[in-house]
């Protein structure tokens, strides 16, 4: 079952607002429970000539490729804003999942018009971590670790010899 399918953006401002503010995530935290996923995020600012009929094909086809993948969870098909802006969104069990299915046919196909059809797009990689009870947590899927407490050093990450940490 598709826990995500009553998502709806919070405003019709949502294609500029980060993924975790542009969606009232609250049934989706329910629904999904624990756990780490996967978030492949397509912003983007459709061409004013775009051909809507034959991009929407594209879409179709690969949506339908990916519900087949394993590892899928949930495709949101943004809505073009008045100024042709858009986010949609693939919420994947893993990020090697995800990548596994950006390699199928359908998926390669809809890339390879992405030149065609948009003015500007970017892609965001995010991990979303459920906790039982707690909202959905979203942060950059590369987002370094923290860092360790701060020891003195020569740089370059080199600990000095014999120095105590700072307290």
């Amino acid at each position: 079952m598709d826990a995500l399918t009553a998502l709806e953006p919070v405003s019709d401002a949502y294609a500029t607002l980060p993924v975790a503010a542009a969606f009232d995530w609250t049934d989706a935290a329910r629904q999904l429970g624990e756990g780490e996923w996967y978030l492949v995020a397509f912003r983007s600012i459709r061409r004013a000539d775009a051909d809507e009929v034959r991009l929407t094909a594209f879409d179709d086809a690969a949506h339908l490729e990916a519900e087949s993948a394993p590892g899928f969870v949930h495709y949101f098909k943004g809505p073009a804003a008045s100024d042709r802006s858009c986010l949609s969104f693939c919420l994947w069990t893993s990020r090697a999942e995800a990548r596994a299915a950006a390699g199928r046919p359908n998926h390669v196909e809809a890339v390879s018009v992405i030149e065609e059809m948009y003015e500007a797009y970017t892609l965001e990689f995010v991990r979303v971590t459920g906790r039982v009870g707690m909202p959905l947590s979203f942060e950059p899927w590369d987002a370094a670790p923290p860092a360790p407490a701060a020891e003195p050093s020569f740089g370059f990450g080199l600990p000095v010899p014999g120095a105590l940490p700072a307290s």
